[in-house]
């Protein structure tokens, strides 16, 4: 609700919700902003990832690849516990990535997950950076 400010002005009340449940940012109190990032086309049907989803895909993809050439040349490189969760987490990231509303939090925990499953092996380093990088630039982006 927006009250008179003096003659011309308005004044931030708040915001106001009757029921249910509300998402999305909510500011509160003086001279309060929330700011909403849209790192997604605003028409879902859209055919064309955006460039910064696509990065992410193209990394988790080149990991992917990386991960199974290492295991498949030098089995004993990776504890078999840590590359499976790796794959599984890759796996899982790359389908919300390729979802038309990629959901931030899940994304963020898959990324992290292939990290800390990832994150000591020198010959995937590089990869796993990529794809934290990706996953940055895609929710930097907007």
């Amino acid at each position: 609700m927006m009250t008179p400010d003096g003659p011309t002005g308005h004044r931030n009340e708040g915001v106001q919700s009757s029921g249910g449940t509300q998402y999305g940012p909510i500011a509160g109190g003086p001279e309060a902003q929330a700011t909403v990032y849209q790192a997604y086309p605003a028409d879902p049907s859209s055919a064309e990832p955006l460039p910064a989803r696509q990065e992410l895909l193209q990394a988790v993809a080149a990991l992917r690849h990386d991960l199974a050439a290492l295991i498949a040349e030098r089995p004993g490189a990776l504890e078999p516990d840590a590359a499976q969760d790796a794959e599984q987490s890759l796996a899982q990231a790359e389908s919300e990535a390729g979802q038309a509303q990629p959901l931030q939090g899940r994304l963020r925990r898959r990324v992290q997950a292939v990290a800390d499953a990832l994150g000591d092996v020198g010959a995937l380093a590089a990869g796993v950076t990529a794809v934290q990088a990706a996953f940055d630039r895609l929710f930097a982006s907007g």
